[in-house]
């Protein structure tokens, strides 16, 4: 079998790795073992609205949300995890209000480092460049992250099936159809229909395939379950 290269295609946009989170989002909904996480995490996803539609069309009207944020007046509470609501006087002398804000700002930057796991005592800044929703790590697999979703997506849509040679052969096929994804060329390493039928013809042939799908169902049900709490990836 021919394994993946990761140079023969890349993930590199962060629309993409956006589109990621939106689609495992649209999982997160559909399952009932989720709802508790997702009942904690409603107030963080509020802003997303109506997830049902496809991800380009929900992209057209919130791709706002993940752009830079930026000190401004607002007219109502932000539930955004990366901002910090302020009651400000202006009767107030305006050096000792920034005086106060600053500590406050410093202080919630700081726990913010804390809750990503980032020791501030060193570090020059503690800002770190972030959108109203930002990813949880700085580096993404993408196309990892998205073979595994889109494998898994099949799993889901066949109830769940026992992983053998079978279900290799139906992702293959469901892959081969889409003729204008590269990933129809560069998954995994699963062989072709034909190669299935003259080569990989029992189960025991495929082993080490069907464990290595197995590993991308667990890892990617993990990743689901992060961003039911809130967080990609």
């Amino acid at each position: 079998m021919t394994q993946v290269k990761s140079q023969d295609i890349s993930m590199k946009s962060k629309k993409q790795h956006i589109r990621l989170w939106y689609e495992c989002f649209q999982i997160c909904k559909s399952d009932p073992s989720l709802s508790n996480n997702l009942k904690n995490s409603s107030d963080f996803y509020e802003e997303w609205g109506d997830v049902s539609v496809k991800f380009d069309e929900w992209w057209k009207s919130h791709k706002s949300l993940f752009e830079d944020l930026e000190v401004r007046e607002v007219n109502k509470i932000s539930k955004n995890p990366n901002v910090v609501n302020l009651s400000i006087p202006l009767n107030e002398n305006i050096t000792s209000i920034l005086k106060e804000v600053k500590y406050i700002v410093n202080k919630k930057q700081t726990e913010k480092l804390k809750d990503l796991g980032i020791d501030s005592t060193d570090l020059k800044s503690k800002v770190i460049k972030q959108g109203k929703y930002s990813f949880t790590q700085k580096e993404i697999k993408g196309v990892f992250q998205y073979v595994n979703l889109e494998i898994y997506k099949i799993y889901l849509s066949m109830n769940k099936p026992p992983l053998n040679r079978i279900f290799l052969m139906e992702v293959r096929k469901r892959f081969d159809e889409r003729t204008r994804s590269k990933l129809s060329r560069t998954i995994l390493n699963i062989p072709s229909l034909k190669q299935f039928e003259t080569i990989y013809t029992t189960n025991s042939s495929v082993d080490d395939l069907i464990r290595s799908v197995r590993r991308g169902n667990t890892s990617i049900k993990k990743t689901i379950t992060n961003v039911s709490n809130g967080k990609f990836p």
